[in-house]
């Protein structure tokens, strides 16, 4: 089985678990919920409980996003080096950088449940760990594109 799959069934996974542990959870939730975290993991934004909905509607749009990269590898769109232009690096590079994103997103939803409901008091540090990796996932991606770009150019000599 190839990495992508893995991460694309991973990923699915991930957005599955987001909407069904809404749609457990949400009769149960108080009416209003936190809907915005200081640094340091302090409530300091409180919405309806409806707008949990949010979260998992921008999941799924950029799930869609992500996922519909690979299917038109010549798109004038995507500015990738040539070594990215197939499906199979294209379906590696979306879907890693859908994972993280997806997690950062997963926790979100399920601290801020936990917190609605009193089982938690503020965000833990997991937001953090999420966003470095998925900016980590973002540059090791980007360092290989221009490594390879600059591989591919050729080195005119005096």
């Amino acid at each position: 089985m190839k990495t992508s799959s893995i991460l694309l069934g991973i990923n699915i996974l991930l957005l599955v678990f987001i909407w069904v542990f809404i749609g457990i959870n949400y009769s149960g939730l108080p009416e209003t919920v936190p809907s915005h975290f200081a640094v340091n993991g302090d409530i300091d934004g409180e919405s309806e409980k409806r707008a949990i909905w949010l979260l998992p509607g921008i999941a799924t749009f950029l799930f869609l996003l992500l996922v519909g990269i690979p299917r038109n590898i010549d798109s004038p769109m995507l500015n990738v080096p040539p070594s990215y232009r197939n499906k199979e690096s294209l379906k590696f590079f979306a879907y890693s950088i859908l994972l993280p994103i997806l997690l950062l997103i997963a926790d979100t939803v399920v601290e801020s449940i936990l917190i609605a409901q009193g089982k938690l008091e503020e965000m833990s540090n997991a937001v953090f760990v999420l966003l470095f990796l998925s900016l980590l996932v973002v540059g090791i991606h980007i360092f290989r594109m221009i490594k390879e770009s600059n591989a591919a150019t050729p080195k005119i000599q005096n």
